[in-house]
């Protein structure tokens, strides 16, 4: 490993700083450590898309509470293999923080939220409430043709 800079000496020298890269220093997710990986895309302040946008926040977040005080049988690593495939945060973190993009339902049609692990992003409509967003939530990731497939 020298032969690249000198990396094994690197290595050796400060293996307290590489010992998250070649071992397993995994911990369990929590609800602050999750919401620290995503951004939300939200429409401008004072627009009525913006406050819709809020209540589907506020709804996210409750699916959230449920996961942490455990009243549902989801886990965080469950939607975080749903929206990146991923079972765990990279050590050096995602190149791009996965973001909730939220859109408007068109012409009665009603899309459940769904996640695209390519692009790392979570499409969700404006607007879902409490424990119906995560009645949709739990029916996208347990009906998912690949889920517990990774």
């Amino acid at each position: 490993m020298n032969v690249f800079g000198n990396l094994w000496d690197l290595v050796r020298n400060s293996w307290i700083a590489f010992l998250p890269c070649f071992t397993d220093t995994r911990t369990p997710l929590t609800k602050s450590s999750f919401k620290a990986i995503f951004k939300y895309e939200y429409s401008p302040r004072g627009t009525n898309h913006r406050e819709k946008e809020e209540a589907t926040i506020y709804s996210w977040e409750l699916v959230l509470n449920l996961i942490e005080d455990k009243l549902t049988e989801l886990t965080f690593e469950d939607l975080l293999i749903s929206v990146t495939g991923a079972d765990e945060v990279p050590t050096l973190g995602f190149p791009n923080k996965p973001s909730i993009d939220l859109y408007t339902q068109g012409g009665g049609v009603r899309r459940l939220p769904y996640a695209s692990t390519c692009a790392d992003v979570v499409p969700t409509t404006r607007h879902h409430r409490g424990t119906r967003a995560s009645q949709h939530t739990e029916a996208v990731i347990e009906d998912s043709w690949d889920f517990l497939k990774v």
